[in-house]
C-alpha cells in the first residue's frame, strides 16, 4: 500500500512538474518574443537585445524539460546529462551580470570561452558516465557561480561609485538593485544543485517557480538599464590626500547662482567645465572636502534650495510637482535623496 501511494505521489510530481516546465518555456518564449521581435529593432537598447536572447535560451532549456518529464524517461541517467546541459545556464547570469556593468562586453568568442569547461565537462560524462565526473562538475559549477558572484560584486561596487561620482541623474544606469540579486542567484544554484542530486520532480516544482521569480525580478530592474563605460583614464581617486583646490568656493557660486542644480542630466563634467577645471578634481575635492559624491551634493542642493522651501511655503503643491520643479528625474530618487537628508519621507514631513 505504502508502495502504491508513493508511487502516485511520484507520478502527480512529474505531472505538475512537466505543467511547470510549460509554463516556464512560455513564460521565457514571450519575454522573448517581445524583446526581439514585437519591439523594434531600432527601439531595443543592447542591454535588451542581449536579455532577449538569454531568454531564447532559457525558453530552450525548458522546453527540453518538457520531454524528459514523461515517465518512460524520467530515469537517473537521463536526469545526469540534463544536468549536465543545464550547468550551462551559469552563462547567462554570467552575461547579464558583466553586461549590465561593462557595456558590450558580450561578445561570442566570450560565450565560446565560457562555453569550453562545460563542453569539456559534458563531453566527458558522455564518453565515462562515471558518478565522480558529475560530481567533479558540480563542485566545478560551484565554484564558477562564486567566481562569477565575488568578481561582479567588486565590479558592481566600483560601477556604482562611478556613476554617483559624475551623474546627478542616475535612474536608468543604477545597479544597486543588483546587490541583492546576488543573494538571489546563490539561492537559486543552491535549488539546481539540490534538485539535480535529488531527482525529484517535485524539487523540479520548486526550480522552476524560483527562476520565474528570479528573471521577473531581473526584468522589472533591468529592462529599463541603460549601462554606460566606466572612464578609467579619469575615475575618481577618493584616496588621494588633500590638495589646494583653486577652485575651492568658485563652484559652489557658480552651482548656486546659475542653479546648475536644476539641470536634470548635469554630470560632473557639466560641473567641471562650469568651473573651469576637470571632473577628477572636481570629485576629488567633493569627496575629500565636502566628504559626498556628486550625486549627494547636487541632490541636496536640490532638497535645500528647491524642495524644501516649497514644501514649507505651497502647501497646494504635489510632491510630484515639487520633486520636478526641483530637478529630480523621478519621484523615486526624490523620496530616497529626500529621506537620506531629512530622516523622513516628503509625506511624513508635511504631516508633522
Amino acid at each position: 500500500m505504502h508502495a502504491v501511494t508513493t508511487s502516485i505521489f511520484m507520478e502527480a510530481g512529474i505531472n505538475i512538474s512537466s505543467f511547470f516546465a510549460g509554463v516556464s518555456t512560455a513564460f521565457f518564449a514571450m519575454l522573448a518574443f517581445y524583446i526581439l521581435v514585437f519591439q523594434k529593432a531600432k527601439h531595443r537598447t543592447r542591454f535588451q537585445s542581449v536579455l532577449g536572447w538569454i531568454f531564447v535560451t532559457w525558453a530552450l532549456w525548458n522546453l527540453k524539460d518538457i520531454v524528459i518529464t514523461f515517465p518512460q524517461l524520467y530515469t537517473r541517467r537521463v536526469l545526469n546529462y540534463i544536468m549536465f546541459v543545464d550547468g550551462w545556464e551559469a552563462i547567462t547570469y554570467t552575461i547579464f551580470i558583466f553586461e549590465a556593468v561593462m557595456p558590450r562586453w558580450t561578445t561570442w568568442r566570450r560565450v565560446m570561452l565560457l562555453l569550453v569547461p562545460f563542453l569539456l565537462f559534458t563531453a566527458a560524462y558522455v564518453v565515462w558516465p562515471l558518478d565522480e565526473i558529475a560530481t567533479a562538475y558540480m563542485v566545478f559549477l560551484w565554484f564558477y557561480a562564486w567566481t562569477v558572484v565575488i568578481i561582479a560584486f567588486f565590479k558592481v561596487r566600483r560601477y556604482i561609485r562611478y556613476i554617483r561620482a559624475n551623474y546627478s541623474n542616475i535612474d536608468e544606469i543604477d545597479v544597486s538593485w543588483m546587490r541583492q540579486v546576488f543573494l538571489f542567484c546563490i539561492v537559486s544554484q543552491l535549488l539546481w544543485l539540490f534538485t539535480s542530486v535529488q531527482g525529484n520532480a517535485w524539487c523540479d516544482v520548486v526550480y522552476y517557480l524560483s527562476t520565474i521569480i528570479l528573471w521577473t525580478i531581473l526584468l522589472y530592474y533591468g529592462y529599463s538599464l541603460r549601462p554606460i563605460a566606466v572612464d578609467n583614464s579619469q575615475e575618481p581617486l577618493a584616496d588621494n590626500p588633500p590638495k589646494d583646490y583653486s577652485f575651492a568656493g568658485q563652484l559652489e557660486q557658480i552651482t548656486e547662482e546659475q542653479q546648475l542644480y536644476l539641470n536634470k542630466n548635469l554630470t560632473l563634467a557639466d560641473l567641471a567645465k562650469a568651473v573651469g577645471t576637470n571632473r577628477t578634481y572636481v570629485s576629488n575635492y567633493l569627496m575629500q572636502v565636502k566628504h559626498q559624491t556628486f550625486y549627494d551634493y547636487i541632490n541636496d542642493l536640490r532638497l535645500q534650495r528647491m524642495a524644501l522651501p516649497m514644501m514649507d511655503q505651497h502647501p497646494e503643491f504635489t510632491i510630484e510637482h515639487i520633486a520636478q520643479e526641483s530637478g529630480f528625474n523621478s519621484i523615486s530618487t526624490f523620496r530616497r535623496a529626500f529621506t537620506k537628508l531629512v530622516g523622513i519621507s516628503p509625506s511624513q514631513y508635511r504631516q508633522a
